[in-house]
């Protein structure tokens, strides 16, 4: 005979043995096995509003395992759940459950070493608790063999009803909290990045230089179609995106972006799809990768066409299937999300050099959007100045806003503005800082305008420039035009798209010192 007392003692600390649901489930189903015949434990969340069950954790007797993944149930599935009451211990068996052959058949595709196998027959019995209607919180023991379980195993988790169904509640709530901050996380990274670019309510130029690519939006933001969004560097691609995301059916979701340049090759796969805890020297802990992050939302792929080879074969499949493997994981993982995609590159050019696949351009293509370059919409500079220098103003705690002279507008339209909008930003930011409250004028802009436009009547055969010289000139200027500053906003790697430990490598490389004035040691240029 059982001592009741003392198996609810150990049942209850190996469910609150620890608050990551592997650990919690693995102590669990060792502390079971004493109790009764028992291969598997699992616990599962029902969704009676949406008819999908999320299987959210397993444990063995070898290891527990987050698995998070959902399945579509059919209305007849769940005629088999109103035995689901909460607090009821009931029993089905393979052999005689449509639905729990449905569930086995399509979690053992996603396994590589399954411990019940398909052939196996095996009962499953199931507790079940309110978590909050529509869902439903259920707790699972799995033994294979022809009817395993008996009346004294179904009265003794009868017994343990109290503390399994708070410390499976407190294990989901906690696994809930965790995925939440996750995703808080990189989209709080994503949006300071981007502050001052992204604007849900917003866009200026909306209704003149922008008008074409708003009419765009509008058509395509309501639908899951991917978006390819074009422009030259600087021309406000993230804007657009966050203003689909918007305007899409999944507004409350995350908007998750990726500088797919950014990524080294060698840890393209753990940040996309992140990896298992012991997946690889250093991976200390479970991660869930950009892709999970934005299950519910909306995944931008900022320079896509930066993407090594390799990767963009990953990607393609991804984007197909919506689902893959976390690096060391054997499970494979089902989102839903919004593909956006954006880049500065001629992807059909760099596809004729075989640098980009073909097929993931055409499954990116779906529907373009072209930002026109700043020189092509100048009647959105006056708007665009005097936004950017009232924020500046406003960050620096000025008591007025700034003021442009009569001819300041007149002045920034003589300029082409190669660095479009983010230059524009530099410009107007660094002026706010040095006029010391007098009136924003910019006399001299028109005429480094020249330079950048027409190289080429600057130079003969007799004096070409070497690569240095060029890259020393350009380095100089973007230093000159961010007041000295190397790194951070406003600074000269942010203008020349650069990381800032490249630029000072660069600079270093080059002989360019920063001071009162910057100085280019030019004879050390070979």
């Amino acid at each position: 005979m059982i001592e009741e007392s003392r198996f609810l003692r150990h049942v209850t600390q190996s469910l609150y043995s620890s608050l990551e649901i592997g650990k919690a489930l693995h102590e669990t189903v060792i502390c079971l096995k004493n109790y009764l015949p028992l291969d598997l434990i699992h616990v599962f969340i029902l969704d009676t509003g949406a008819r999908t069950l999320r299987y959210l954790a397993e444990a063995s007797e070898v290891h527990g395992v987050l698995i998070d993944d959902r399945i579509q149930l059919n209305p007849s599935d769940f005629t088999e759940f109103r035995e689901l009451n909460c607090g009821e211990v009931f029993l089905l068996t393979r052999s005689a459950s449509a639905m729990l052959r449905k569930l086995h058949t399509h979690f053992i595709s996603h396994v590589r070493n399954p411990l019940v196998r398909q052939q196996d027959n095996f009962s499953v019995m199931m507790i079940g608790f309110d978590i909050g209607a529509p869902l439903i919180g259920g707790f699972g023991m799995v033994a294979v063999g022809r009817r395993p379980f008996k009346e004294e195993h179904m009265r003794l988790i009868s017994l343990a009803r109290r503390p399994l169904t708070g410390a499976v509640i407190n294990l989901l709530s906690h696994r809930d909290v965790v995925s939440r901050n996750e995703r808080l996380s990189s989209q709080k990274k994503y949006l300071e990045h981007k502050l001052g670019h992204l604007s849900a309510c917003k866009i200026i130029g909306a209704e003149t230089g922008l008008k074409e690519v708003m009419e765009q939006i509008r058509l395509v933001a309501p639908l899951e179609s991917p978006v390819l969004i074009l422009g030259e560097t600087g021309t406000g691609k993230e804007v657009i995106a966050n203003a689909l995301h918007q305007a899409s059916g999944r507004p409350e979701g995350p908007i998750i972006g990726i500088n797919c340049g950014a990524i080294p090759e060698g840890l393209m796969d753990s940040e996309l799809f992140g990896h298992e805890k012991g997946a690889f020297t250093g991976a200390s802990q479970l991660k869930r990768g950009f892709f999970e992050q934005a299950d519910g939302g909306t995944i931008f792929l900022d320079e896509v066409g930066e993407l090594p080879l390799s990767a963009q074969v990953r990607l393609l499949r991804v984007i197909q299937t919506l689902t893959f493997h976390r690096v060391g994981g054997n499970r494979s993982i089902s989102v839903n999300v919004r593909i956006l995609a954006a880049t500065n590159r001629n992807l059909a050019q760099r596809v004729r050099e075989n640098r980009f696949r073909e097929d993931l351009w055409f499954r990116l293509n779906v529907f373009p959007i072209s930002i026109p370059p700043l020189r092509n919409r100048k009647g959105d500079i006056p708007a665009l100045a005097e936004y950017f220098a009232v924020r500046k103003a406003r960050e620096m705690n000025m008591e007025t806003s700034p003021r442009f002279s009569k001819e300041a507008f007149g002045e920034l339209a003589l300029y082409d503005w190669p660095g479009n909008i983010r230059e524009l930003q530099n410009v107007i930011e660094r002026a706010v800082i040095v006029s010391r409250g007098r009136q924003l004028s910019f006399p001299n802009l028109s005429g480094r305008a020249a330079s950048p436009a027409s190289p080429a009547s600057a130079v003969s055969w007799e004096r070409f420039p070497t690569m240095d010289e060029m890259m020393i000139r350009h380095i100089r200027a973007g230093l000159e035009l961010s007041g000295g500053k190397v790194e951070g906003r406003g600074g000269a790697a942010e203008l020349l798209g650069m990381n800032p430990s490249t630029l000072r490598s660069r600079m270093k490389k080059l002989g360019i010192r920063v001071g009162k004035k910057v100085e280019a040691d030019t004879a050390s240029v070979s």
